[in-house]
């Protein structure tokens, strides 16, 4: 699964609990008696939702520390190429390094 749809999954998830509890405070407010019983629904609704973005969002995460590592990875790599080259190109050119 690539990142956009990672992303678009989190969306829709969001959007589906934030809509069971909106769809909630319209009914309590429509009858206020039932309100307790209204969100109770809701958040029966929007528990499992929930659990689906938290799991989806360990994942994103994840892969993002991943993407990160590897790019740190690469930085130290280049910066230790970048040092070795420079080291030699001054020592080559008789030129101080200091």
């Amino acid at each position: 699964m690539s990142h956009a749809q990672l992303e678009a999954m989190l969306h829709d998830l969001q959007k589906r609990a934030f809509d069971a509890y909106e769809d909630a405070a319209l009914r309590a407010e429509a009858n206020p008696a039932q309100a307790e019983a209204a969100y109770a629904q809701a958040e029966a609704v929007a528990a499992p939702l929930i659990a689906q973005a938290r799991a989806l969002n360990e994942e994103r995460v994840r892969r993002l520390r991943k993407r990160a590592q590897a790019w740190r990875k690469a930085s130290i790599a280049v910066a230790i190429a970048g040092s070795a080259a420079l080291a030699w190109w001054s020592l080559t050119r008789n030129v101080p390094l200091s």
